[in-house]
Order: structure tokens, then C-alpha cells, then sequence
């Protein structure tokens, strides 16, 4: 009989622990991500009015994660850097996010975040530390900053572990800032929590190979390879920012996540829907991975080559390019109009920039102009590639600020502008002077 009741009592243990196992299995962490939200972005040369209604757009999108959170009672809310767009954010947007977090926590969801490019200091920069920093000696979340302790020779990535139905998470943070080279995740270290956690997560805030073009201030020096994601052993889960695109790939053993932006900043990504991401993390991978979208503006890309400028329709290239943009314009559109090829000086003044700029800031939300595909070749020189002459960038600079400062309408406006000029151009001929 007491055999049999060992028995019995070792098929109870063993009984325990596969249902312990298969709970922890079955376990589903549900989790918010967003980033690069870019709370307090300006518009550069963009009317006061257009300023404001676009930083509302950049608030009411990041609220839209954070309601989407609390409504579904996510146990995680991420947000995998560029928060703010720039380390000194003002206080309407700082006031903003304290408010969000607090709703967070009073909801009983963890709040997560890493450093971003915009809101980090340099590296090496000593100044004052990220905005985020205020909120977490708050207690309103968790901060990974991007300048991260060295130990012999790798960065030894802090871990917060928390304990979610029984399953046993690790989450680090890892990210780069202007002025880092080379790639972050070839030399770094985790502690022991991670490597026992049955959900390991890295948070990362980097340009990553293979994906959409960002700052090339930072790929010019730092990638993250997609061989180093496939051949680290630690992370189960990557959850990434900086890249303003949605995307979903499966590298190795690795399921790496990227959230994309919650607004169009620039026209690098036109075709991207910008959102957040929900999803649900088990220890043995990914129950679901939505994009949520949020409300945005919509983009639209006008290419017109200078063979195009002139017609016998039409009196002057100014009034083809009017002609080309009335279809794309509406109140909830931003423009951007890229010119290519080569002009003539005297053709190229033929361009009445500032109506065009004058014409889009009524009908439309924003137009940016690009001429960098632009050259000009002098009256005496044929169209040819091999003649073709650029400005030199000072006069470029020069030339373009004057516009912008003829086009502005408030006083305040063309007063920034005009500093700004001084200090650019001062700039640009210091460093001349260095070569």
C-alpha cells in the first residue's frame, strides 16, 4: 500500500508540473508598442497655425496607443524611443505624457521606454539627461537610456524582470545615438536573468540592415546587422524603433518587430500607414501581431522633371507646376514637390518659388519643395550631364532662406529665420576655413 501511495503522490508531482509547464506555455503577454511618436516636431518654414494643429496630430496619436491600451488591459506598454523629438521638449508636451503615463499606471499596466536618436544627447554628451528621466524616478515607467556602462569592451545590458501569469519575463534596452559607430548588438552582455526568463525581450532604438532609409547621420557609422540579430542567443523577441515603417520579420530564432511611426515627419516612408502595434507574446512565440492605425495626414509626391516646365499651353513653368499641383491638394494633405534636371539661370529665376509656396500653404496642409536633384548650368553651356553645375551649397543656403524669410508671415517667424541663417552660414564658413 505505501508503494502505491508514492506512486500515486509522484503521478500527482509530475501531474503538477506538465500543467505548471503548460500553463506557462499557454501564458499570452499582451503588449502595446510605439515609437518614434516625435512629440513636439516642427515643421520647418510652416505657418504657426499649421504648427500647432500638426503637434495636436502628434499628441492625439500617441493618446490613441495609450487609450488602446487601457481599453484592452494590456499588461505591457512599450515605447521603443524618439518619444519626444528633441532632448528639451516644452512643457505643454512633457505635462502631455506625464498625464498618459499616469493614466497607464493607474490602469495597472507597465510602461516601458528606451532612448531614442531626437531625445538622447550625443555621445559623450554630458549635458542634461533625457526628458524620460523625470518620469522615472516618479515611478511612471521604466527608462533604458541609450548611453549604456562598457565592461570589458561590451555593453552590459540592464534588465527589468517581471512576473506575468506565471510566465517569467526579461526585457533590455539597447540603443544608439549620433556619434556611436559600428554594430551594437555584435558586442554586448546580458545578465542571468535573461538567459533563465521563459520571455526574453530587447528593445532596440537602431537602424537595422535591410530596412527603410533613416538618418544617415547614424547609418553612415552604425547598423545593426541582420546576421547579428539571426546569431544572438538571448532574445526570443526584438521590439524595435527608429524606423518609420510597420514591419514583421521572423531572422533566426528571432522575431523582430518594428513599430513604426505614429505620423508621417518626412517623406522617406510615403506609403507606410502610420499606428502602433498590439500584440500577444507566449513563451513559444507570437499569438498575434496587429497594426493599429492611427489618424494622419495623408502624403503625396509630385515628380516633375524641368523638361516638363514648359509648354505651349502654358504662359510659364510656374503656372505648369500650379497646374500639376491643384488635383493633390487638399486640407489634409502634405505635398512634397521634387524637381530633377537640369535649368538655365536665367530659367531657373523663372520659378516663382514663393507663389508656390503661398499657393500650397492654402490648399493644402504642407508643401515642402526639393530641389536637390536640381543642377544649373550657365547661359553658355549646352544641357548636357557632363556640364551640369550646382549651386555651391552657401549660395544655395543663402538663396533659400531668403525665401523662406520673404514667405513667412510673422514678424517672430522671419526673425528665427534670419538668426538661424547667420549661424548656419557661420557655420558652413568655419568649416571651409578648416580644409
Amino acid at each position: 500500500m505505501g508503494e502505491v501511495t508514492v506512486n500515486d503522490h509522484q503521478t500527482s508531482d509530475a501531474s503538477d508540473t506538465n500543467k505548471t509547464r503548460k500553463e506557462a506555455n499557454d501564458a499570452v503577454i499582451t503588449v502595446v508598442l510605439t515609437a518614434d511618436n516625435h512629440l513636439g516636431y516642427v515643421g520647418f518654414g510652416q505657418h504657426p497655425r499649421k504648427r500647432e494643429e500638426r503637434q495636436q496630430r502628434l499628441r492625439d496619436a500617441f493618446q490613441q496607443a495609450t487609450d488602446f491600451a487601457i481599453v484592452q488591459g494590456v499588461d505591457l506598454f512599450i515605447q521603443a524611443g524618439d518619444l519626444f523629438d528633441t532632448t528639451s521638449p516644452e512643457e505643454l508636451d512633457r505635462s502631455f505624457v506625464a498625464g498618459r503615463l499616469a493614466q497607464l499606471k493607474q490602469a495597472n499596466i507597465q510602461a516601458l521606454a528606451i532612448g531614442g536618436v531626437h531625445d538622447t544627447q550625443l555621445a559623450g554628451d554630458d549635458g542634461t539627461a533625457a526628458p524620460q528621466v523625470s518620469y522615472a524616478r516618479l515611478g511612471a515607467l521604466h527608462y533604458f537610456p541609450s548611453h549604456q556602462p562598457l565592461v570589458e569592451g561590451k555593453q552590459e545590458l540592464e534588465a527589468v524582470t517581471f512576473t506575468i501569469r506565471g510566465l517569467q519575463v526579461a526585457i533590455c534596452g539597447l540603443g544608439v545615438v549620433v556619434g556611436n559607430a559600428g554594430d551594437p548588438l555584435a558586442h554586448f552582455s546580458v545578465p542571468l536573468e535573461v538567459e533563465r526568463a521563459a520571455l526574453p525581450i530587447l528593445l532596440l532604438h537602431a537602424p537595422i540592415e535591410g530596412l527603410a532609409v533613416g538618418s544617415p547621420l547614424l547609418e553612415n557609422r552604425t547598423l545593426v546587422s541582420q546576421s547579428s540579430i539571426e546569431t544572438q542567443p538571448y532574445f526570443s523577441f526584438i521590439l524595435a524603433g527608429y524606423h518609420h515603417q510597420f514591419r514583421h520579420l521572423h531572422i533566426g530564432q528571432t522575431e523582430l518587430i518594428v513599430a513604426g511611426a505614429t505620423q508621417h515627419i518626412d517623406f522617406t516612408a510615403p506609403e507606410h500607414e502610420p499606428g502602433f502595434v498590439f500584440l500577444g507574446l507566449a513563451a513559444d512565440g507570437i499569438r498575434w501581431c496587429n497594426h493599429i492605425p492611427v489618424d494622419t495626414l495623408s502624403l503625396q509626391r509630385l515628380v516633375l522633371h524641368t523638361s516638363d516646365l514648359w509648354s505651349e499651353q502654358s504662359s510659364s513653368p510656374t503656372e505648369v507646376i500650379l497646374e500639376r499641383l491643384r488635383p493633390l491638394c487638399n486640407a489634409n494633405t502634405m505635398i512634397q514637390l521634387h524637381l530633377e534636371g537640369e535649368l538655365k539661370r536665367s530659367a531657373y529665376h523663372q520659378l516663382d518659388l514663393n507663389q508656390i509656396r503661398r499657393y500650397g500653404e492654402e490648399h493644402c496642409f504642407a508643401l515642402a519643395i526639393d530641389d536637390s536633384a536640381l543642377s544649373l548650368v550657365s547661359e553658355q553651356e549646352t544641357f548636357s550631364p557632363e556640364m551640369g553645375e550646382r549651386l555651391s551649397p552657401r549660395e544655395e543656403l543663402v538663396a533659400l532662406a531668403e525665401e523662406l524669410i520673404n514667405a513667412a508671415d510673422d514678424e517672430q517667424e522671419r526673425k528665427a529665420l534670419r538668426m538661424t541663417k547667420e549661424e548656419v552660414i557661420k557655420a558652413l564658413d568655419k568649416l571651409k576655413s578648416r580644409r
